[in-house]
């Protein structure tokens, strides 16, 4: 990597309090820049117990509400990771870059109607349009920005993976357990209601669910779980990539998701992944080579049954998914950001 002149660096979430693919860029950002910038994070409702609790080790400072309008940042950039943090840009607009996870809000719904709705949606709009850089996570995130705010990305800047953490067991996608894995969040657009139903007419495959959620979303999946779906709860860190290494292969069914850590993940462990082709998935999923995108229910149900059954096809996939996976480092992704960095504040490359 190219030395770069020492920036001051803050990296903003208004509410980082779960274990989303938002909170995991936030860290990886600081871990990556902090040993060459300063770099420090601001935050809004900030529950370290909730969230990556090694984001407690960098200098923060927390806003409140109406402070993400109104403080004035000394620091040379802000790359905010979220709607909220964003309003940064309308006072610091030529220092703001804003790296999009997530298009995803009650103030963009249709008919959102209620004034503070609308009130929040013309902030939001106002600060996008002052965004010194906008950066999608994928290029079907650059696509919804085009639609909601008529602004061109100036970038898309892939997540990454921790190929040194998430990586192929001993009997990673042929030789593990005999059960389908899926990883995330328990929330409505992850499209767990889609997958269970789906899993109604699988009943010789069982399906570990590793993930949590609002508790009343968790009880409702449940209930309408069949017998052979198993709910995990959340798991971290190593018990995180045994469950990858003990599972058959991944499955996921998101609505429209943005990016998707956890299929990368899963494709990092040597998993052949059966996905719904919709959302960024599809940027990183390749059909036949590393898993396989379907659209209907039938089709997702057939290509897992054939994976299951054929340990050879699941070799061949789970090798090319670590290969794909290895395009998706942690590395290449701080290096992409730190280099847009450069550019908003001005700092020389050496």
């Amino acid at each position: 990597m190219e030395a770069l002149t020492r920036v001051r660096i803050a990296l903003a979430h208004s509410h980082p309090n779960t274990f989303g693919g938002g909170e995991r860029a936030l860290l990886e950002l600081a871990r990556g820049l902090a040993p060459r910038h300063q770099v420090r994070l601001l935050v809004g409702r900030f529950q370290p117990d909730q969230t990556y609790a090694e984001l407690t080790t960098f200098p923060r400072a927390r806003l409140r509400t109406l402070q993400w309008l109104t403080a004035p940042c000394p620091d040379d950039v802000v790359v905010a990771n979220s709607f909220g943090a964003n309003l940064l840009a309308l006072r610091n607009s030529a220092r703001v870059v804003y790296w999009v996870h997530s298009v995803r809000s009650r103030f963009l719904l249709p008919g959102a109607r209620r004034p503070g709705l609308w009130l929040r949606r013309i902030l939001d709009w106002s600060a996008v349009r002052r965004d010194a850089r906008l950066v999608a996570n994928s290029r079907f995130t650059a696509g919804r920005l085009r639609t909601l705010y008529h602004r061109d990305a100036d970038a898309v800047v892939y997540p990454g993976v921790d190929l040194d953490v998430f990586r192929p067991g001993s009997g990673s996608g042929a030789d593990g357990g005999s059960h389908a894995l899926t990883v995330g969040r328990i929330a409505p657009e992850k499209g767990l209601d889609r997958l269970l139903q789906i899993w109604r007419d699988l009943p010789d495959m069982p399906l570990h669910v590793v993930g949590t959620g609002h508790a009343d979303d968790v009880r409702r999946l449940r209930a309408q779980a069949p017998p052979h779906v198993v709910f995990r709860g959340p798991l971290e860190s190593g018990a995180l990539v045994a469950a990858y290494h003990q599972a058959t292969l991944a499955v996921f069914t998101p609505r429209d998701e943005e990016f998707g850590l956890a299929p990368l993940e899963a494709m990092a462990c040597g998993l052949p992944v059966v996905a719904w082709r919709e959302g960024g998935l599809a940027e990183t999923v390749l059909e036949g080579e590393t898993g396989y995108l379907v659209t209907d229910a039938a089709s997702f149900r057939q290509r897992t049954r054939a994976l299951a059954r054929d340990s050879e096809l699941r070799h061949a996939l789970g090798r090319a998914a670590r290969r794909r996976a290895e395009q998706f480092s942690w590395r290449r992704t701080v290096a992409e950001i730190e280099r847009i960095c450069a550019e908003v504040a001005g700092a020389p490359v050496g």
